[in-house]
């Protein structure tokens, strides 16, 4: 059989680098470390490259290492889940799960995902809060408890020590009030911001944009006078009230207000770079199987959301 469809090889790489070790693993699996040693050759082998850096100590994944890992990880949890269903299992999931988005998402967004889950698994209980920080220092709560899952979009960076599922990319869209385009103007180019007054959106996990982006044009973006304000709710408030022109609301937020007439698209395509949303969750944690079967659970359930989305508004996704 090819060892890269071995399920208990992925096992040992998986334990492999949850212990940091070698030795510690095979303690943990009752095994020689031979054993797992021919195994992960095995699979490096098989696939061409390391999974391994072993010119450190302790031994560092590589790229491809960090890759593989998260989804072995997802792979090993779905076929124990599977056993489990076979052999008849059915015991409830239970207990405590931390979670954490940015604040625009949390209320309509978030919530109403926690409230559907505890539907299907009652002895589940959340305690949501907002996300302070970038990851993974935003793993950690203002009052000091860890986080086990965090919502929210960025960069498609891996972070040591976190898994990462991908939901579907977020668009963000410069809009303003019919009043304040009847009042202003209608700005069309990158350039016209100069004659307008900005609402800006600057929070500890997002900064102000400043760049536009239209196919392989960029352009910098000046302002009249600037609103500066540091939640998505009151820069989507303000731009509602006629204060001015958000360059970058993102499409979930003003996407029923744009099909009502409340809310204008501007700029004429000009637009800040998409970013890729996720769901994220610390090793730590998704080795409990309740996180696991939530994570997984929440990124289906994004990912159908963000589809419908783009179902609605394709030209916002070019």
């Amino acid at each position: 059989m090819n060892r890269l469809d071995d399920m208990n090889s992925w096992r040992m790489f998986c334990e492999i680098v949850r212990a940091e070790g070698l030795n510690a693993a095979c303690e943990r699996l009752d095994c020689e470390p031979s054993t797992a040693s021919r195994a992960i050759h095995a699979l490096e082998k098989e696939l061409g490259a390391p999974l391994f850096s072993r010119s450190s100590r302790p031994v560092k994944l590589t790229q491809l290492g960090h890759e593989a890992y998260q989804a072995a990880l997802k792979l090993t949890a779905t076929h124990e889940d599977m056993i489990r269903s076979l052999k008849g299992d059915k015991s409830k999931l239970s207990g405590l799960i931390r979670v954490t988005s940015h604040a625009g998402i949390g209320p309509a967004k978030i919530t109403p995902a926690l409230v559907e889950f505890q539907k299907i698994y009652p002895d589940i209980q959340f305690e949501l809060s907002e996300l302070s920080a970038p990851l993974p220092d935003g793993f950690m709560t203002s009052d000091g408890n860890l986080v086990d899952v965090a919502v929210g979009y960025g960069e498609d960076n891996l972070i040591p020590g976190v898994i990462q599922r991908y939901s579907g990319e977020m668009p963000f869209i410069p809009c303003a009030s019919p009043a304040y385009i009847r009042k202003h103007g209608f700005p069309h180019q990158a350039d016209d911001c100069q004659k307008h007054t900005g609402v800006l959106i600057n929070t500890p996990t997002r900064s102000a944009t400043t760049v536009l982006l239209k196919g392989a044009k960029t352009a910098t973006i000046k302002w009249k006078s600037t609103l500066v304000v540091h939640n998505l709710i009151s820069a989507k408030t303000a731009v509602m009230l006629g204060a001015g022109v958000v360059p970058d609301l993102s499409l979930y937020h003003c996407a029923d207000d744009i099909e009502a007439g409340n809310l204008v698209a501007v700029l004429d395509g000009w637009r800040r770079k998409p970013l890729p949303c996720f769901v994220f969750a610390r090793e730590e944690s998704y080795e409990k199987r309740r996180v696991q079967v939530f994570v997984d659970w929440l990124a289906d359930h994004e990912e159908r959301s963000m589809n419908r989305l783009k179902a609605r508004f394709p030209d916002f996704y070019h």
